[in-house]
């Protein structure tokens, strides 16, 4: 289908759409990127290198409760398989809170003011 980045959902559930395609949080893991609140993080970076930070302060999923962003890191960059499987379940579970919030603003009819500051967010790049 190719709809599948968070900004892909907030023009299809505009347009009424409510299915998403589900490569997208695993393809992305494979590649080391990571979605997050505050921006999208490529953990090739030598910026998470000593970072004991989470990779998303937000988020209580494992990757990010159990393992430290640099450990993350490592795991990516030393081609150790745990890496894109922990960035899977973030990504996954990042996605699932996001329509959690999108359910609740068009609830609150508050969904083109969640969009902008989503949007305005993913357009973020947390580099070097």
């Amino acid at each position: 289908m190719g709809v599948g980045t968070p900004e892909d959902f907030f023009d299809a559930i505009e347009r009424g759409i409510d299915l998403f395609d589900c490569v997208t949080p695993t393809r992305h893991a494979r590649n080391h990127n990571a979605f997050t609140s505050r921006g999208k993080v490529n953990l090739r970076n030598q910026r998470w290198r000593e970072d004991t930070g989470p990779l998303d302060p937000e988020c209580d999923c494992v990757a990010c409760r159990e393992f430290p962003v640099g450990v993350l890191r490592h795991l990516c960059t030393s081609e150790e398989m745990l890496g894109p499987m922990l960035l899977t379940l973030h990504n996954l579970r990042y996605f699932h809170r996001l329509m959690d919030e999108i359910r609740a603003a068009i609830e609150a009819d508050r969904f083109a003011e969640l969009r902008a500051a989503r949007l305005a967010t993913l357009e973020k790049k947390l580099v070097e």
